[in-house]
């Protein structure tokens, strides 16, 4: 059947024809791509993406009269036969339009089959001579384009870059056309403004100068804010910032980011944090700061916004996109989305380009994933034109690695040499370690006015808060056994306690090690990478208000089980190594002997001996596949071998398998009991953004032992624990019986 002649007439959904659609996500996405001088690409990808809804069955579909058909993969099909002549223009464009409705294929999967080339196979009878002045394809610009990417960059990267190449013209398009669509229901127009971040960076130096110089620590912030400006006006590149814990980094590389944006014309600020839990309190900082709304200061929370909430693009339009000046993130979500498949989650790509990137305790990245950050990020810079900043008080020597980070020349934007010493750290390990009555002791002998403990587990951290509530300590608990809410409740209290003098001791996990702005006399931390020990030093004599140099003891727990925790258990070893050696400082030798020791973890190991940075890059495990493969005669191997879906799958920062629970703390049941009676999206918008401070996230084994408890509760997608499994000090207890808690 011949369709010419309906094309002006077909539509992309009701209300909107079919031309005008592909018109709009044409433009939209070229404009998107010309930001990395990719502009034809998708200019062509916009407007070949839904040609399939030409067809008179789609046509019906939209009508109510059959059931949905496919019409991606007949827009993929028609742009591979039309652009063949590049065969890797063929197969990114391909790949991006079929996939723009779920996620993207493998070119080359694990078993050596070809999923991409198969898909267009099943593509037998369809006619492609739709209007050929108006979907033209001009091959030349395409690989010239192309050519200017990948010509650029070394052979080392050439493979890996390939897939984020495909990622990223997968992002303009799925965003495009996405955004048409939310514009064509919602009535809006699309207005890219740019940030005035002149503005923004006065009122940053207004507030910084109100700040007093009243102590060592004081100056040596303002030392270090003064020398982020002036590094401000450097090239967009690669830096560091390393400053030590109470540096005031958070502000300092704020200023870097607004004087690089203001000088570079660059189009947001993008700041990642290591956790979800000081993400609220960060932006609260910054907006506070820079008198800025959350319009222009966005937080992106993820794990507690239901994914089949209703219209779910009316409220997550600006998160999914990351389209406001400033975006608040954390680590997890920025890995999990620049490595997913999902158009979902990719579509916030090309939003990174043109950015300054802030990556806050750069330390705290997973050993399994450096390599892919390492080349993610300098994709980032080199094809998509972002500064990228790496902050911490111990930087990782990332730089040292098999594919290492390329950081600009003299990437060091402060000097901290002179900053003054608040702390020591005292190693304190036993042969045998110490039971938690022996360590309680050593807690209590060591305790003067305030102590912190840090921890490895949540059940250290319950086992040594009971064993201190026993002696009668004046003792508090820290853990993600707790929800936000809860844990936020203790630390205010904790500031008021150290505000006014009176003895207090707290039990921690490693939450508090970053982002949290609270001084104690002295910290006790169980032994574990000497980074985190230096973290956990942060905590101590902060501000240099205890006076003369404070103590940091390191001390190891007798039987603690660290086997699901190896970037602990084995920073631990490297750590204890260099006690023995009387050498508890030397943060540089600690990443020397960490790294080597790890060196062939950092590609992403997968169970079946291959590497997630391989599926990505040479794909060996998929060439071999397809060499053994006694099925593929006449069946040609695609030119790009990345299996994006099979990395994206396997790919993960944290354990799987988590859920978000509303517990009985607070405002939690009474919010949750308005979220289910409510019907206006933007009140259930708000109220489900206030139940994330009230959930805790729980494998799915706890979730069991609560269920066969009858401590679970589901409504849908939300899931709430039972009154009676909150315990008031430390937070959720499977074995329940506890006194409701209502604060």
């Amino acid at each position: 059947m011949e369709f010419a002649s309906s094309w002006d007439k077909s539509l992309a959904r009701p209300g909107q024809y079919l031309s005008t659609h592909s018109e709009n996500v044409s433009s939209y996405a070229s404009g998107f791509g010309g930001k990395f001088s990719v502009a034809e690409f998708l200019r062509i990808a916009g407007l070949y993406h839904d040609y399939g809804k030409i067809t008179p069955a789609f046509q019906e579909y939209l009508k109510g009269e059959r059931e949905s058909v496919p019409h991606s993969i007949l827009g993929a099909k028609c742009v591979y036969d039309n652009s063949s002549a590049f065969l890797c223009a063929a197969e990114i464009l391909g790949n991006s339009i079929a996939a723009h409705h779920g996620k993207l294929y493998d070119n080359l999967a694990l078993d050596g089959k070809t999923p991409f080339l198969g898909k267009l196979a099943e593509v037998t009878d369809f006619p492609f001579s739709l209007n050929p002045d108006f979907m033209n394809v001009d091959v030349e610009t395409l690989k010239a384009e192309f050519d200017a990417v990948f010509n650029a960059v070394s052979n080392t990267d050439k493979a890996f870059y390939a897939s984020m190449f495909i990622k990223l013209i997968y992002s303009c398009l799925v965003d495009a056309d996405r955004l048409d669509a939310y514009l064509s229901e919602s009535g809006g127009s699309f207005v890219q403004e740019s940030p005035d971040w002149g503005a923004l960076l006065s009122k940053l130096e207004h507030k910084l100068s109100e700040f007093e110089l009243n102590s060592e620590m004081a100056r040596l912030r303002r030392r270090v804010s003064d020398a982020c400006a002036t590094a401000g006006s450097r090239e967009v590149g690669i830096y560091k910032l390393q400053a030590p814990t109470g540096g005031g980094k958070t502000l300092a590389s704020f200023r870097f980011a607004l004087k690089q944006a203001k000088l570079h014309n660059l189009d947001r600020i993008i700041y990642v944090i290591p956790y979800l839990s000081i993400l609220s309190q960060t932006a609260n900082e910054i907006r506070s700061v820079l008198q800025a709304d959350d319009k222009t200061v966005l937080e992106h929370h993820s794990g507690f916004l239901p994914e089949k909430a209703d219209k779910p693009e009316n409220y997550k339009l600006h998160t999914d996109r990351w389209d406001a000046p400033i975006i608040l993130t954390t680590q997890v979500q920025f890995l999990e989305s620049v490595f997913s498949a999902k158009g979902s989650d990719l579509r916030k790509l090309h939003n990174m380009s043109r950015s300054v990137i802030v990556f806050d305790e750069a330390q705290s990245l997973p050993i399994k994933c450096i390599h892919l950050f390492n080349s993610a990020v300098n994709f980032l810079h080199q094809v998509c034109g972002s500064t990228i900043l790496l902050c911490t008080a111990t930087q990782p020597l990332l730089d040292t690695v098999e594919r290492p980070i390329r950081f600009s020349e003299n990437p060091f934007i402060a000097d901290c040499d002179s900053a003054p010493e608040r702390y020591r750290i005292v190693p304190a390990l036993t042969a045998a370690g110490y039971s938690y009555p022996e360590l309680a002791g050593f807690i209590m002998e060591k305790h003067t006015s305030s102590t912190l403990v840090i921890v490895n587990t949540k059940a250290a951290a319950k086992s040594l808060h009971e064993e201190l509530k026993r002696m009668d300590a004046p003792v508090s608990h820290l853990s993600t056994n707790m929800c936000s809410a809860h844990r936020d409740y203790i630390i205010g209290q904790l500031r008021c306690l150290l505000k006014q003098n009176k003895p207090v001791i707290c039990v921690s996990t490693q939450l508090i090690e970053a982002g949290v702005d609270i001084s104690f006399e002295c910290v006790v931390r169980d032994v574990a990478g000497l980074d985190s020990v230096f973290q956990a030093a942060g905590r101590c004599n902060r501000h240099g208000e205890f006076g003369k140099v404070k103590n940091v003891y390191a001390v190891n727990i007798a039987g603690e089980n660290l086997d699901r925790l190896p970037d602990i258990k084995k920073g631990a070893e490297i750590t204890r190594r260099l006690f023995d050696d009387d050498n508890p400082d030397d943060i540089d030798e600690y990443y020397r002997l960490y790294f080597h020791n790890r060196r062939n973890e950092m590609d992403y190991p997968l169970p079946d001996g291959g590497t997630i940075y391989d599926l990505l890059s040479k794909n060996v495990q998929g060439q071999e596949a397809y060499k053994r493969r006694k099925d593929k005669q006449g069946i040609k191997p695609p030119v790009l071998l990345s299996a994006i879906r099979s990395a994206a799958d396997a790919f993960f920062v944290i354990d799987r398998g988590r859920t978000e629970v509303v517990v009985p703390y607070g405002e939690g049941e009474e919010l949750l009991a308005s979220y289910l009676v409510t019907e206006d999206i933007l009140t259930k918008r708000g109220l489900l953004r206030k139940l994330g401070k009230y959930s805790v996230s729980l494998y799915q084994y706890q979730l069991d032992e609560l269920s066969s408890r009858g401590a679970i509760h589901s409504y849908g997608e939300i899931v709430s624990l039972a009154r009676g499994f909150y315990d008031k000090n430390r937070g959720v207890d499977i074995e329940g019986s506890h006194e409701f808690l209502c604060v």
